[in-house]
């Protein structure tokens, strides 16, 4: 299953700072780098003449051993290392999405799980 998450509340360069670092934090974990696969990314295709796309997503292609809850526990684990915990907005291709705006790993495994994720 493939998920995308994105940060809530901050302006388009915080975003881009977030998303970067919570992409290294999930690759500098070896078995979300290897169960989930993240990739920055944009939502929207480039704008012709521009230098690049904005990053404004980090894109998960979540394999079948992780789960929900490894999910929730990197999320949460990430937002715990922030100053100002952003909210996180996880979603499926189908359009369901799901906030992270919690610091409970069981509240945010529970809300992954209604994308599906068990």
């Amino acid at each position: 299953m493939q998920v995308q998450v994105s940060v809530e509340g901050v302006n388009d360069i915080e975003k881009e700072a977030e998303l970067r670092s919570l992409h290294s934090w999930l690759q500098s974990d070896r078995h979300t780098r290897r169960l989930a696969a993240p990739q920055l990314g944009a939502v929207d295709p480039p704008i012709p003449g521009a230098q690049g796309s904005v990053i404004d997503v980090l894109s998960l292609v979540l394999g079948s051993a992780f789960n929900a809850a490894s999910l929730a526990l990197s999320l949460i684990s990430w937002r715990a290392t922030r100053p100002q915990q952003p909210i996180l907005t996880v979603r499926r291709p189908d359009g369901t999405t799901v906030e992270i705006n919690t610091g409970s790993p069981e509240e945010a495994r529970a809300l992954l799980e209604r994308l599906g994720l068990e």
